[in-house]
């Protein structure tokens, strides 16, 4: 979040801005929602076998992939429903700053 913070600083135009801060944090509320609906479904169709990313070399098969998939899946899934909250919170911010303060943009 820190790092959306900083990255909405360099955003001068305050519409622009707050445009900004919602569009991550819709992109992040929808990555959120696939990977939190579509990584334990991946875990469940492994039947258990679940494998970690340096554990990519040794999948074989079609079906393989979705082995590494789904803790990816389901971890990006957190951390953006981590990170859309923060978006919003900031977007809402910059929405109620006042005209000549920093937030506010130019």
């Amino acid at each position: 979040m820190p790092l959306l913070g900083a990255a909405s600083l360099f955003v001068g135009d305050h519409h622009d801005r707050m445009t900004f801060l919602a569009v991550a944090g819709g992109f992040a509320a929808a990555v959120a929602v696939v990977g939190i609906l579509i990584g334990p479904f991946f875990w469940w169709a492994c039947g258990g076998d679940i494998r970690r990313c340096r554990d990519w070399r040794t999948v074989r098969g079609q079906a393989g992939p979705v082995t590494v998939a789904a803790p990816v899946l389901l971890r990006i899934g957190v951390l953006a429903l981590v990170l859309f909250p923060g978006a919003f919170g900031l977007y809402h911010l910059v929405d109620g700053a006042g005209y000549d303060s920093w937030p506010y943009g130019d």
